[in-house]
């Protein structure tokens, strides 16, 4: 492990996961109207990274609602990406105002402040998701957990 992967691994405050949850971002800057439906890829309890039809500005405001657990949040937009040459979508990433699981993860890993200890130990020892279920229960060490790799 180098320098820069210790640096990235102490900045990210809590355990990321991949998740698509259905929520709307709508664009709070009023010169910049914007709202659209869509899902996240990566959640944590700062924030996420969701895919759109649109680039927004870094720093801009945003609020997050529709989501299943009916919570709502107000949010910055973090950094933007094209995805891939030539596409037609971007990958936001959103800092959320005040940091909390808004996605009703349960159980959450232990960074996330919201579970005993003892819940996520289990699921990171190895408990196997059930067929077609999403592995919400499988954490890594490491800090992101990919259900394909080994």
């Amino acid at each position: 492990m180098d320098s820069t992967e210790k640096s990235a691994e102490a900045a990210r405050r809590s355990t990321r996961i991949r998740a698509q949850i259905p929520l709307r971002v709508t664009c709070l800057d009023a010169a910049n109207p914007f709202s659209e439906a869509g899902h996240t890829l990566v959640i944590n309890t700062q924030g996420c990274g969701v895919r759109l039809t649109r680039p927004l500005k870094p720093g801009t405001e945003v609020f997050l609602d529709e989501l299943p657990t009916g919570k709502r949040a107000t949010a910055r937009v973090a950094n933007c990406v094209p995805l891939g040459a030539g596409s037609q979508c971007w990958v936001v990433g959103i800092a959320l105002d005040e940091p909390g699981n808004i996605w009703g993860i349960h159980p959450a890993p232990a960074d996330w402040g919201s579970e005993p200890a003892a819940a996520v130990t289990t699921a990171a020892e190895g408990t196997p998701a059930k067929s077609g279920e999403w592995p919400y229960r499988q954490f890594s060490n490491r800090g992101e957990f990919h259900p394909g790799r080994r």
